[in-house]
């Protein structure tokens, strides 16, 4: 189970435990039978090269020697991940980097291995297959398979393979004859097509054949565009992948964000009810857990763990904290240009001149670098919805002396002592003309994509003309 279990990850690794589970219980697993096998001599055999291994056959075929397929060299593990250690203790003073190059190199050898073991199964004919055309190409073993069978009767032979005989390919070869010679022709048996009801063959159903719907801008020029601080990071690292995710490109929440709504509720609660202590906060975890995370298992008693040591690290941020508290979970709302900035701070302290100070708490794994800290929009909106009376119900104070984001995730050491990145008083001025500009792009007709280093885990990229797994939203 645990060996399927990593297989499955391997091949969607977007993919949760109920898609898994699921695909277990429809499977249908055969039993052994006791009545005798008989062998024959004349059928095929589908098998890997590992189980090939010690045998021959007068004809062999290996297909689909593609470029990313065979060789693969993705880094490849058991669900524990045991080899990585063993590489670890084998190599302990070899930075990170280097100790993927060796496995990458290690790999790359098997890979090479497992095409010769391949190659020598057959007795009189080989025939090794790959495909060429737009988005696949064969890879370096095919061409270094022609290398090695030099002189041994090898002749490469490129098959131009016939169009599939389907709806889609036939309306496809179709459409690519409207701009030629036959364009009368094929727009006639198109017309037949979509009359005898093949929606495919209907140009209304082409993507990119219809007008769109509208042109006009998402939000009218005469109203206020929301505008929410922990969205402006999003939107300048991308327009198109903010529009996306906050018009239904997210998925629902997921434990991870219901187990940070968790602690930050806790968080609150130390200030509300001062008379919690920290155990008393851990075993209101434990016996609130099932609602935060069902699975049962290592897994989820992993995940209470750590749940536990972030109520540590803020009971202890707490507690070392030179200002006082004045509010938690405290929303506001100013007006700035179009620009209708709202949000809830997690935490607003004061000092002894009653100048405020935001702290935002962050229950993920991932860190902004230290020097990005000055830059982070979401903390700079939180001190100038302070600094325009955003919190004017709680306070008359307007002046800020900075912010800071907390991370209960990460430990600087086995200490409580967590991580933190401040942020110095902001320059409210410039800081308006980048909220008044961010609101007019958010309220306009057209998103930029923007090609940065995190499309790689970009959840709306399938629906992302700059990447090509979007290709068919423009093509």
């Amino acid at each position: 189970l645990f060996d399927s279990a990593a297989r499955y990850s391997e091949r969607f690794p977007m993919s949760g435990a109920g898609a898994f589970i699921k695909e277990i219980v429809q499977e249908d697993i055969a039993g052994d039978v006791i009545t005798a096998k008989g062998a024959r001599p004349d059928f095929v055999e589908i098998l890997t090269v590992h189980s090939s291994k010690g045998r021959q056959w007068k004809i062999v075929a290996i297909a689909g020697v593609q470029d990313g397929v065979w060789p693969n060299l993705r880094q490849r593990s058991s669900l524990l991940g045991s080899e990585r250690l063993v590489e670890m203790v084998r190599y302990p003073n070899i930075p990170k980097g280097e100790l993927e190059r060796i496995s990458a190199n290690g790999l790359r050898d098997d890979e090479n291995g497992l095409f010769l073991v391949a190659m020598t199964r057959a007795q009189t004919h080989l025939y090794i297959t790959a495909i060429q055309r737009e988005d696949d190409a064969p890879s370096d073993l095919f061409e270094s398979a022609e290398q090695i069978l030099q002189g041994k009767n090898a002749k490469p032979l490129l098959t131009e393979v016939p169009r599939p005989i389907t709806v889609p390919a036939l309306v496809s070869a179709l459409r690519a004859q409207l701009s030629g010679d036959k364009k009368d022709e094929a727009a006639a048996l198109l017309k037949k097509l979509s009359d005898e009801g093949i929606h495919v063959a209907n140009p209304q159903n082409w993507v990119g054949a219809v007008e769109r719907s509208s042109d006009l801008p998402v939000v009218d020029p005469k109203e206020l565009v929301s505008v929410s601080p922990s969205a402006l990071d999003t939107y300048k690292e991308c327009a198109l992948k903010w529009f996306l995710q906050s018009n239904g490109g997210s998925n629902g929440d997921s434990t991870a964000q219901i187990l940070g709504s968790a602690i930050h509720a806790f968080a609150a609660k130390v200030y509300t009810d001062p008379s919690k202590s920290e155990a008393d906060l851990i075993d209101l975890l434990k016996a609130s857990w099932k609602l935060i995370d069902p699975d049962e298992g290592w897994v989820g008693k992993t995940s209470l763990e750590e749940a536990s040591k972030m109520i540590t690290r803020f009971v202890h941020y707490h507690a070392v904290s030179p200002r006082k508290v004045l509010a938690v979970e405290t929303s506001f709302t100013v007006e700035i240009g179009r620009a209708r900035l709202h949000g809830n701070a997690d935490r607003i302290e004061i000092d002894l001149d009653e100048n405020l100070y935001i702290v935002d708490f962050k229950t993920g794994q991932t860190m902004i670098p230290d020097k990005g800290s000055d830059e982070n929009m979401q903390l700079a909106a939180y001190q100038l919805g302070a600094i325009k009376g955003g919190f004017s119900k709680i306070t008359d104070s307007t002046t800020t002396t900075g912010a800071e984001l907390v991370y209960l995730a990460n430990s600087a050491s086995k200490k409580p002592k967590i991580k933190t990145r401040k942020q110095g008083v902001i320059n409210a001025e410039s800081f308006e003309i980048e909220i008044k500009k961010i609101a007019e792009g958010m309220g306009a007709s057209t998103f930029l994509a923007t090609v940065n280093e995190k499309c790689s885990g970009c959840p709306v990229r399938t629906s992302c003309p700059a990447q090509s797994d979007g290709k068919s939203v423009i093509e």
